[in-house]
Formats: C-alpha cells, structure tokens, sequence
C-alpha cells in the first residue's frame, strides 16, 4: 500500500506564485485597452519612453495630434494586443489556480508559456526602446516563473517506487 506525500512547502505554493503572474499580466494588458494611458506612464517613470514614443519620437497625445489616422491605427492595435494579453491571463489563471494546482502533467507543460512569454516579450520591448530596466525586469520575473515550475517538479513528476 501506497502512502500519498504531502508536498514540501517551497513546492506547494508554485501555482500562487503562476496566479498571481498571471494577474499582473491581466492588468498589464487591460492597460492596452486605453491608449491615452501610455502618456501618463511617462509621468510615473521619470526618463521613460513608451514603444510608440520610442519609434514614433512622439508622446501618445502628439501622435493623435500630428496624425489622428496612424494614432487610431496604433490604438486598434494596442486594443487587440489587449484582448489577446486579457485573455491569455485569463487561461493561465484559471490552469494554474486549478490543474496546476492539482498537480496535472498537462498544466506544468503549459505552464510554461509564463516564462517563455516573459522572455519573448521583455527582448522585443527591449529591442524597441533599448532600455536596460527591461532585461533586468526580464531576468527577476522569468526567474522566479521558472522557480514556480520547478519548485514542485515532483508533484508533478513523482519518483518511481522501487519494487
């Protein structure tokens, strides 16, 4: 008879940790859902570019200034990279507060797509603006999702029991 391990607290919170990634990710990209917001990050981080002020030159209100049709363009875009973004949070919240949680092979391996995506988004921003905060931010959260996953690695992926 066979006797279930409990597991170890480091591993036990992995899918929190996921969750709340993932939450952040659902703000980050409900923010798409207003373009007109992009100038007022500005304000929060002295010495920041947007993307669009980075390849433009220009703010968020100048662009809609200068150019009313490239800015309604641009803004359709952030709008559908939110809803892309809001959905994709949505997923992984529901997998990791779920099947991840229960311990679902199939929930690790998707799970994945946490760091991947990280990674992924974090080197095109930084290829847009060039800034070095961007790597820095890259490394703590894909480090810390791959700590996620792999904290509760034998959950997962239990040792076979010798017979």
């Amino acid at each position: 008879m066979t006797t279930a391990r409990s597991a170890k607290a480091y591993g036990k919170y992995g899918w929190a940790i996921l969750f709340v990634f993932w939450a952040l990710h659902l703000v980050l990209s409900a923010r798409d859902f207003f373009p007109s917001l992009q100038d007022l990050c500005l304000a929060c981080v002295p010495g920041a570019q947007t993307p669009i002020q980075t390849v433009t030159g220009l703010t968020w209100s100048q662009v809609v200034s200068s150019n009313p049709r490239v800015a309604s363009f641009l803004g359709s875009t952030l709008v559908d990279d939110g809803i892309s973004g809001v959905g994709l949070a949505v997923f992984g919240m529901v997998v990791s507060v779920t099947s991840y949680r229960k311990g679902e092979k199939w929930a690790w391996y998707v799970s994945w797509s946490m760091p991947i995506g990280i990674l992924a988004a974090q080197v095109n921003l930084y290829a847009l603006t060039g800034s070095i905060m961007v790597i820095y931010l890259a490394a703590i959260f894909t480090i810390v999702s791959v700590l996620a996953l792999l904290l509760p690695l034998r959950q997962f992926f239990p040792r076979k029991s010798p017979r």
